[in-house]
């Protein structure tokens, strides 16, 4: 029961930790319990479970701060909202095809702007046609308009991309395959191995039974009937 009460608090650091940033000194209020070890009748355990819990609680609200970039010249993000630039980058994950577009997570390695480029880091969000397509792993020069994740009526979709540490977008821009095959080759070779899988699937079985099965098996669920 002890790591499930430390786990928990952990757990519901981090999400304060969302909501304010607490000076590391507040770490010291986890020995705010320990003089009670001294109280006869006292349960030492429960003191030192206690004692604990609060060290994991600030430990997680600091352990999120601690882990969110820092929005400056080397970080995509400072360009959004800021007129038409290119960046160059890689395909980081699996493309997630839809209907009529695909998502693509392109992780930035350098930015061009007012004729130079400069090394930047952070993922943008790419929203391109569905054809032609592209894979993990490719390396892409694109070019378009950064923009910060909108808020949704009645969704946090800033908030959704932040936790996957996507903190910009860019809607149909243009783009240039400049290299192919520079991901992970384990990574690559997995991503191969579910693309075969799914498409078994979608052969031998009918829908919507394929696009339920891919979802469950695979976890690709863009085929999924909304």
């Amino acid at each position: 029961m002890t790591l499930i009460y430390l786990g928990c608090a952990w757990i519901a650091g981090i999400f304060s930790g969302a909501g304010f940033s607490p000076p590391p000194a507040l770490l010291f209020t986890g020995l705010a319990p320990l003089p009670f070890l001294c109280r006869p009748g006292q349960s030492r355990k429960t003191v030192v479970v206690v004692s604990l819990c609060i060290f994991a609680f600030f430990g997680g609200a600091l352990y999120f701060q601690s882990v969110q970039p820092i929005i400056d010249e080397a970080h995509l993000a400072f360009y959004n909202d800021r007129g038409t630039v290119a960046v160059r980058g890689l395909v980081s994950a699996e493309p997630e095809i839809r209907d009529r577009t695909t998502h693509l997570r392109l992780s930035a390695s350098a930015l061009k702007l007012d004729g130079g480029w400069h090394e930047v880091s952070g993922t943008v969000l790419l929203f391109v046609p569905r054809y032609p397509g592209y894979s993990y792993g490719d390396e892409l020069m694109v070019t378009g308009e950064l923009e910060t994740p909108p808020q949704l009526d009645d969704f946090d979709y800033p908030a959704y991309l932040a936790r996957q540490g996507i903190l910009a977008t860019m809607l149909y821009p243009k783009i240039e395959v400049t290299s192919s095959g520079r991901g992970f080759k384990p990574l690559a070779w997995v991503y191969s191995v579910r693309n075969s899988m799914s498409q078994t699937l979608a052969q031998v079985l009918p829908e919507p039974q394929a696009s339920l099965a891919q979802g469950i098996t695979l976890g690709i669920r863009s085929n999924i009937p909304a």
